[in-house]
C-alpha cells in the first residue's frame, strides 16, 4: 500500500471535529464522531500492515508490531500525563486532584474507558476531568494488543479462509456489534456489569457503557479491518477510468456530507446516537477511507492529500492529546470563541514541540540507535542514570501527592470552588407545622404496619437512575427498588433546555416519558413511586422559537403541568406517589 497521504487528511478532519466538540461549540456538539472515524482508519491501517507483513515474510512479528505501537503512542502520552500532573499540583482545584487520583492509574495502563464506565460520573455530565479524552486511546491500545493475536489465530489451522472471506466475516461481526449496541440502547442495558478488578457486578450508566466500552466501540475498528481484507485498489495497474473516478468522488463527497451532518446534529446522551447515527457514521467513515485510498479517486485524493490537511493529520495524535487538557485548564470548553483561540495558542505549540522533539525522534528509532551505540559511549551510564533519576524525581512526588488526595469530592469543602455552601445557615433551623401542638400527647396513635418489603419504583431523569443504581445496602428488607428512570428526560416532550454552557438537551426524543413511568410502575407492581427530578428543570427552555427563562411564570407552569401529568399516570397504576427534590447546580 505504501504511504497514503490522503489518510492523514482524513485524520485531520477527524481531529478538527473533536477539537471543536471539546471547545463546546453548539454547532459542533456531534464532533465526538471524529473518534469513530479514527477507529475506522486505525482498523484499516493496522490490518493492512499486518497483511503486508504476512505476505512479504510469511509471518507476523508480535514483538516488532508492539514495539512500533509503543514508540508511536507511549512517549507523547506520558509527557502529557506528566505536564498535566505538574500543572494540577500548583494550579488545580481539590476536585481535579480527586479526579486525577482516580484517572491516573486507568490512563497509564490504557484502561481509561473502563475507568470511566465504572466511575460515578457519566462522561457527558459533571465537571469534566483533565484526562477525560484518554478513553479513546484506551480502546485503540486494547485493539492493538488483542487484534494481532486474533489475526495470527485466523491464519492458523488446516482450513485457511481467503482474505475475501475473512473480510466478509469481520464485516458481519461489525454489523452484529452495531445491532447489539442498538438493542442494548432500546433495552436500557446494561445497568450492572462485571468489574474484574473488584470481582463483582458494579452499577454502570447505560449511556456511559454504550459510548465508552471496548465492546460497543469495536464496530469501527472491525469494519476498518474488514475493509483492509477486501479493498486493495492500489494494486490496479490500468489507467484511470473517468466514469469510475467520478463515481468515487461522488461517493467520497456523500460520505463526507454524512459526517458533517452528524457533527452538527449528534449528542452523546441521545438514544438515537447508538440506535442509528453511530452505525451510519461508521459506514460513512469506511466509505470515505475506501475512496481516498483508491488511485482513481482524483478529486477526493487531491482534497485529502492537500498539504495543510496532511500536516495536521500527521500531528493529529498530539493535537488530540494536548488540546483537551489545555482547554480544560483555561476553561475553554463552553463555546467561547476567545477562550478557544487562547487555548489553541497554548496547545498547538505544545503539541508541535512534543511532535518534533519527543514523538518523531523516538518513533524513528532514536532511542534504539542510542542504545545500540552504548558500548561506544563512555558516558551512556551517566546519561541513563541522569534520565532515570530525573524521571523518578518528577514521578514519585506526583504519585505521592495524588495518592494523598481525597478519594471522593465534596464541593462544599473545596476552597477552589466557585460556590461554597454555608451549612451553618441550615443548622438549628425550626420549621413550624400548622395545627400541631408542641406538647406531646400521652394517647397512642393507632397505626397499621406495612407489609415489608414495600415495592418501590424510582422514576425521573438520570438522577433518579443514579439513586436506584447506588441505593444503600441493607434496604432489601424494607424496599424492593426498581429503576424506572427515563435518562436524559424530565417531564417534557417538546422544546429544548438551553444555557451558556454546552449542557443542552432537546426533549423531542422524550415523548411518552409518562407512559414509560407508568409501565415501570405496573411491571414492578409498585406500591410507592418516588419521582426524582432536578437535572433538566433548572434550565432556560427554548419552545416554539421563544425562550422561557428559568424561574419565570411560564417556565414554572410548564413544569407544574408536566409533573401533574406524571403524577396522574403513576396514580392510575395504583401506586402512591412521593416527590423527592434534590439540589442541582444551575449551569
Amino acid at each position: 500500500m505504501g504511504y497514503q497521504s490522503s489518510l492523514d487528511g482524513v485524520r485531520a478532519v477527524s481531529v478538527l471535529a473533536v477539537i471543536l466538540y471539546h471547545a463546546g461549540f453548539s454547532w459542533a456538539h456531534g464532533g465526538f464522531f471524529g473518534v469513530e472515524v479514527f477507529f475506522v482508519v486505525s482498523g484499516f491501517l493496522i490490518t493492512s500492515l499486518l497483511i503486508e507483513e504476512r505476505d512479504t515474510s510469511g509471518r507476523v512479528s508480535l514483538e516488532q508490531f508492539w514495539q512500533r505501537r509503543w514508540r508511536r503512542l507511549l512517549p507523547a502520552l506520558f509527557t502529557v500525563l506528566l505536564v498535566v500532573g505538574v500543572w494540577a499540583v500548583f494550579f488545580g482545584t481539590t476536585e481535579q486532584h480527586v479526579q486525577l487520583r482516580h484517572d491516573y492509574p486507568w490512563g497509564i495502563f490504557y484502561l481509561a474507558n473502563w475507568g470511566q464506565v465504572f466511575g460515578k460520573v457519566a462522561y457527558f455530565a459533571g465537571s469534566p476531568t483533565l484526562l477525560r479524552h484518554l478513553w479513546s486511546l484506551a480502546v485503540e491500545e486494547q485493539w492493538y494488543l488483542l487484534w494481532p493475536l486474533a489475526f495470527i489465530a485466523m491464519h492458523r489451522g488446516r482450513r485457511r479462509s481467503t482474505d475475501a472471506r475473512r473480510g466478509s466475516q469481520l464485516a458481519v461481526l461489525a454489523v452484529g456489534v452495531m445491532v447489539a449496541t442498538a438493542i442494548a440502547s432500546f433495552a436500557g442495558w446494561p445497568t450492572r456489569f462485571p468489574n474484574p478488578f473488584r470481582l463483582s457486578m458494579q452499577p454502570v450508566d447505560t449511556t456511559n457503557f454504550l459510548y465508552l466500552s471496548t465492546f460497543t466501540r469495536s464496530s469501527g475498528l472491525l469494519l476498518g479491518a474488514a475493509l483492509a481484507f477486501r479493498w486493495r485498489p492500489w494494486r490496479i495497474a490500468e489507467a484511470s477510468r473517468q466514469q469510475v473516478s467520478r463515481i468515487l468522488d461522488l461517493a467520497g463527497g456523500a460520505a463526507l456530507g454524512v459526517l458533517v451532518i452528524a457533527v452538527a446534529v449528534g449528542h452523546v446522551p441521545d438514544t438515537g446516537t447508538y440506535r442509528f447515527l453511530l452505525p451510519i457514521v461508521t459506514l460513512a467513515s469506511a466509505l470515505l477511507v475506501a475512496v481516498v485510498v483508491h488511485p482513481w479517486a482524483g478529486g477526493a485524493r487531491r482534497l485529502f492529500s492537500s498539504k495543510p490537511l496532511v500536516e495536521i493529520g500527521k500531528r493529529s495524535y498530539g493535537l488530540y492529546l494536548w488540546t483537551w487538557p489545555v482547554s480544560r485548564m483555561l476553561n475553554a470548553y463552553s463555546g467561547s470563541v476567545s477562550r478557544f483561540v487562547l487555548a489553541m495558542v497554548v496547545a498547538v505549540p505544545l503539541s508541535e514541540l512534543c511532535y518534533r522533539f519527543i514523538e518523531t525522534p523516538i518513533r524513528k528509532g532514536a532511542l534504539g540507535r542510542w542504545w545500540a551505540g552504548r558500548h561506544q559511549r563512555r558516558d551512556w551510564r551517566l546519561i541513563a542514570g541522569c534520565v532515570a533519576v530525573s524521571a523518578l524525581a518528577l514521578s514519585l512526588p506526583l504519585i505521592g501527592y495524588f495518592r494523598s488526595a481525597p478519594s471522593s469530592f465534596d464541593a462544599g469543602l473545596d476552597p477552589g470552588a466557585d460556590v461554597v455552601f454555608n451549612t451553618a445557615a441550615f443548622s438549628n433551623t425550626t420549621v413550624p407545622v400548622s395545627g400541631v401542638s408542641s406538647t406531646s400527647s400521652t394517647v397512642a396513635t393507632p397505626t397499621t404496619l406495612a407489609r415489608l418489603p414495600r415495592r418501590l419504583v424510582i422514576v425521573g431523569d438520570s438522577t433518579a437512575g443514579a439513586v436506584a443504581r447506588n441505593k444503600p445496602k441493607g434496604l432489601e428488607g424494607t424496599f424492593t427498588v426498581t429503576n424506572g428512570a427515563v435518562e436524559g428526560c424530565s417531564v417534557y416532550s417538546s422544546g429544548s433546555a438551553v444555557s451558556s454552557y454546552p449542557f443542552t438537551r432537546s426533549f423531542k426524543e422524550c415523548a411518552g416519558w409518562d407512559t414509560k413511568w407508568a409501565a415501570s410502575a405496573t411491571k414492578a407492581h409498585a406500591q410507592v413511586a418516588v419521582v426524582m427530578l432536578g437535572a433538566w428543570d433548572v434550565f432556560d427552555v427554548k419552545l416554539d422559537g421563544a425562550v422561557l427563562p428559568f424561574g419565570s411564570a411560564a417556565n414554572d407552569q410548564r413544569f407544574k403541568d408536566g409533573i401533574q401529568r406524571g403524577i396522574d399516570a403513576l396514580s392510575a397504576t395504583g401506586a402512591k406517589v412521593a416527590l423527592l427534590e434534590i439540589p442541582c447546580m444551575r449551569p
